[in-house]
């Protein structure tokens, strides 16, 4: 089986993160005595919106062809209106 991109991962290959702000996120993660998502606390600490967390969704997921090679202007227009390829 193929192991998943990590979130973060995605979002830094996105430039809608970095590597710094990831980490930030993973300490708050661990901080917390709850089970929040990645994308959930980034949120919280007003690092990303939540067209950012279902950009970074569709690439793990790889809910389009060829997703892993387009922008996130690109997979936010094609996640809005497929038909617009």
């Amino acid at each position: 089986m193929v192991e998943r991109k990590r979130i973060g991962e995605i979002l830094v290959e996105l430039r809608v993160l970095t590597p710094a702000q990831v980490d930030r996120v993973l300490e708050a993660k661990r901080r917390r005595h709850d089970h929040a998502k990645f994308g959930q606390v980034a949120r919280e600490m007003g690092l990303l919106r939540e067209e950012h967390i279902l950009a970074a969704l569709a690439v793990q997921l790889q809910l389009l062809p060829d997703i892993r090679e387009m922008s996130l202007e690109r997979i936010l227009v094609r996640l809005q209106d497929p038909a617009l390829g």
